[in-house]
């Protein structure tokens, strides 16, 4: 099917937020060689008394041409994943959320908390007791609330989509398959690492999802070299994105 202008038919992973471009440029090079993307911590509401955070790799599906105004927050050195094969990965757009509905979430909140401590010890909990849930009805919908997403950042001016416009996709942990023990950590899968005595959560991927790379053009040749490598189109940022 032939998507709309609007939206990009890939999924877009920006790396430089906050960083010189001699530091992105290194992300986006380790990202490509080692065929992993870091999951962070990030929040999905940003109150004083609620700041629910959750293990995530975001994306967004800007195009390319739009992407101006969402680069100068998240840098200039992109890839670009196929999106219907990051979909059957588990990628889900985030569900964005009015504050007119935050007290709902954050009973929300407090009913997931309740089910997590109904799951301790069931051993000894009698069968027929009230609000009983399972593990898996528990887990499911906890995947589904790492998927919410302020509409408007700390609950200011409704009329500032500063959230909404990113457009963003996420990728959670509790939503990834996990390489533990002996399992093989695959493409689609997340798994822990060590780098620097601190452990990471990570996702891997295959040069197969991968549909191009975007450096700015005083890094074409990092960039044609990550191309070749990963088998995929090169895209310059000042020829891609409308300046």
């Amino acid at each position: 099917m032939k998507l709309r202008k609007y939206i990009c038919n890939e999924l877009v992973h920006w790396t430089g937020r906050g960083q010189d471009d001699e530091s992105a440029v290194k992300a986006l090079t380790s990202i490509c060689e080692d065929q992993i993307l870091r999951l962070s911590y990030c929040p999905n509401y940003v109150h004083d008394d609620y700041k629910p955070e959750e293990a995530m790799v975001c994306f967004t599906d800007i195009p390319l041409k739009y992407a101006r105004e969402h680069c100068s927050k998240f840098g200039k050195f992109g890839i670009g994943f196929n999106k219907n094969k990051m979909i059957q990965y588990g990628a889900n757009p985030a569900l964005y959320t009015t504050g007119q509905h935050f007290d709902r979430i954050k009973k929300l909140g407090e009913l997931l908390a309740r089910m997590e401590d109904l799951e301790k010890d069931r051993e000894w909990k009698e069968d027929l007791e009230p609000y009983s849930f399972t593990e898996d009805e528990t887990l499911a919908f906890q995947e589904v609330t790492d998927l919410l997403q302020e509409y408007s950042y700390k609950n200011k001016d409704q009329s500032d989509y500063v959230t909404y416009y990113q457009r963003e996709w996420r990728l959670t942990f509790r939503s990834l398959p996990f390489a533990g023990g002996s399992k093989p950590h695959e493409a689609g899968m997340s798994c822990f690492y060590v780098r620097d005595n601190k452990r990471y959560s990570i996702f891997k991927f295959n040069n197969e999802d991968v549909e191009f790379i975007v450096v700015p053009v005083r890094y074409w040749l990092c960039g044609w070299k990550l191309a070749k490598q990963m088998k995929c189109k090169l895209k310059i940022y000042e020829m891609s994105v409308l300046i």
